[in-house]
């Protein structure tokens, strides 16, 4: 009988061992967000392209379940991990602007410091940590400031994208009513630029140049760096396409009489081409217009 109750006691203890560990998080673990195991805030990710620079957040969803959130459960002036479990991180994949303020390119714990009427806005070099327990302002990036407001209520913690441009987004906060929109920017212009100008050297075929002439014909921007790019293709290669976007940088440049002589070349190589290329029958038009001019 006294053995019995020695292993009963000795049970307890394990299992109250083991109940705790799963209490306390594990530090060697906790840094995956991916647990395999159910979690009461679920991981979530949110993924951005603002035109060709990609924003993720990846963060734990906790709900409001009838609680007093802001200035209650998250108190107001202390510095919140933004989510549950680990910090939030964000990554940016080329340099950014958030609320004004430049941000290279990388991964960072995101953390905040709610208010009534202001937030803190932390960016921080320490990625993987377990909520804000070990929080090391020395390891601040930046600290930015951001005005919360009234929204409609969400049960769970959602960080969400809005007013998408190939230059511009909304990040917006938003739990229980309290919403707080962070303004990104990125130099998509510049971007494209550079990485337009390594691809010329470092291509193997007409068609990669002429992807970026052609975006930046799209887009009109940086049509005087595109003719570069669109001869690049066509020193590669002359090809019908390549000489329709060449004709019409031109035209964009206000070169007419180049765009219809580079126009007339494109509607001869289509002729003698099996079949009529895409886009024929809009580059004819086109060189219409410019011959009446």
């Amino acid at each position: 009988m006294p053995t019995f109750r020695r292993v009963t006691r000795i049970t307890s203890c394990l299992c109250i061992l083991a109940l705790f560990a799963f209490a306390v998080p594990n530090t060697a673990t906790a840094q995956e967000r991916g647990s395999m195991l159910p979690r009461v805030s679920p991981n979530a990710s949110v993924s951005q392209t603002i035109g060709v620079t990609t924003v993720d957040v990846h963060y734990g969803r906790p709900a409001v379940r009838d609680r007093d959130v802001f200035g209650n459960l998250v108190p107001y002036g202390d510095v919140w991990r933004t989510g549950a479990n680990e910090a939030t991180a964000i990554a940016f994949s080329t340099p950014i602007t958030i609320q004004g303020t430049t941000v290279d390119a990388g991964t960072y714990s995101f953390f905040t410091v709610p208010g009534e009427d202001e937030w803190t806005i932390i960016l921080n070099d320490t990625v993987e940590q377990w909520g804000a327990y070990s929080y090391d302002e020395s390891k601040d990036v930046v600290r930015l400031t951001a005005e919360p407001a009234s929204g409609p209520m969400h049960e769970r913690l959602t960080f969400g994208f809005s007013n998408i441009t190939d230059t511009s987004a909304t990040l917006t906060l938003m739990w229980d009513e309290t919403h707080v929109p962070l303004d990104i920017r990125v130099n998509t212009r510049d971007i494209i630029a550079e990485r337009g100008d390594t691809a010329v050297e470092t291509a193997e075929n007409w068609q990669v140049p002429l992807r970026y002439a052609g975006y930046a014909l799209q887009n009109d921007l940086l049509t005087e760096k595109a003719l570069t790019w669109a001869d690049a293709s066509l020193q590669m290669e002359e090809t019908f396409p390549g000489l329709a976007v060449k004709a019409r940088l031109q035209a964009k440049n206000g070169s007419y009489d180049a765009a219809i002589q580079t126009a007339e070349r494109a509607v001869e190589i289509a002729g003698a081409m099996d079949e009529a290329p895409r886009g024929l029958d809009g580059l004819t038009s086109d060189l219409e217009a410019w011959r009446s001019r």
